[in-house]
């Protein structure tokens, strides 16, 4: 079971892709702790490797110290990027099983979460990051929900699609487990041991920067790979930047 996050809790900081902007980074940190939230900061916050937060080995290393430190009791990833892929192979499993804890974040960290999931059934939050929403200003819509979840007691959380523009494209009612995170970082997952079997899901996609002919090429490699087949619904989110030149 994963520990509670609530206020007085202590919560993990790292970079498991990209170096944060260092005062995006201290200006997310600094909200968490408005929040009443403490902060321990990883190694890969501090550490670069080309446009990594550190060699794979290292930020590697820095997810299984967040995961074996008794005192933490969630992880918030500082931003995405990419390179989570490149150390999957790298994460003590065993560690993390003893010591299951939410890993919040997007982006490259879709990754990371799918990889706990296939291999040690870790639920985690697809959510703001410290160096991005909480170090910028996070949208009220955002930090409702996000906040609204982290709190939450009960065994559901209601989201009313009222209260945001939807479009349906296929009607009808499903349920299942959902997965899903960043387009481009599932695709990428796929075929690899850490990408986890979508049979019964609601998978949810969205993606940021994309040219709409990689959009295409994503869900066409999705849809040979039979997920469309499998899962019992599809939720699309957001593909912000993703306009043709």
């Amino acid at each position: 079971m994963l520990r509670k996050i609530e206020p007085g809790a202590t919560i993990g900081v790292l970079s498991p892709a990209f170096v944060p902007v260092p005062e995006r980074l201290a200006a997310g940190i600094g909200y968490l702790q408005k929040m009443g939230y403490k902060v321990k900061r990883g190694d890969s916050l501090q550490n670069r490797y080309g446009y990594f937060a550190g060699t794979d080995q290292a930020r590697a290393a820095d997810i299984n110290r967040m995961f074996a430190d008794d005192e933490v009791d969630g992880i918030i990833c500082s931003r995405g990027g990419w390179g989570v892929l490149r150390l999957l192979h790298l994460l003590d499993y065993d560690l993390i099983a003893a010591n299951p804890k939410a890993v919040i974040g997007y982006s490259d960290i879709t990754t990371l979460q799918l990889a706990l999931w296939a291999r040690l059934a870790i639920p985690s939050l697809s959510g703001p990051m410290v160096a991005v929403e909480f170090g910028k200003g996070i949208m009220p819509f955002t930090a409702g929900h996000f906040w609204g979840q982290i709190n939450n007691r009960e065994t559901t959380y209601p989201f009313e699609w009222r209260d945001t523009p939807v479009q349906i494209l296929q009607a009808g009612k499903a349920q299942g487990r959902l997965l899903g995170g960043c387009l481009s970082l599932v695709t990428s997952q796929l075929g690899t041991p850490w990408s986890p079997d979508y049979t019964g899901a609601v998978l949810f996609l969205e993606d940021v920067g994309e040219k709409p002919y990689k959009i295409d090429r994503y869900f066409a490699q999705l849809k040979q790979a039979g997920i469309f087949e499998r899962i019992n619904g599809l939720i699309l989110g957001d593909f912000i930047d993703c306009d043709a030149d």
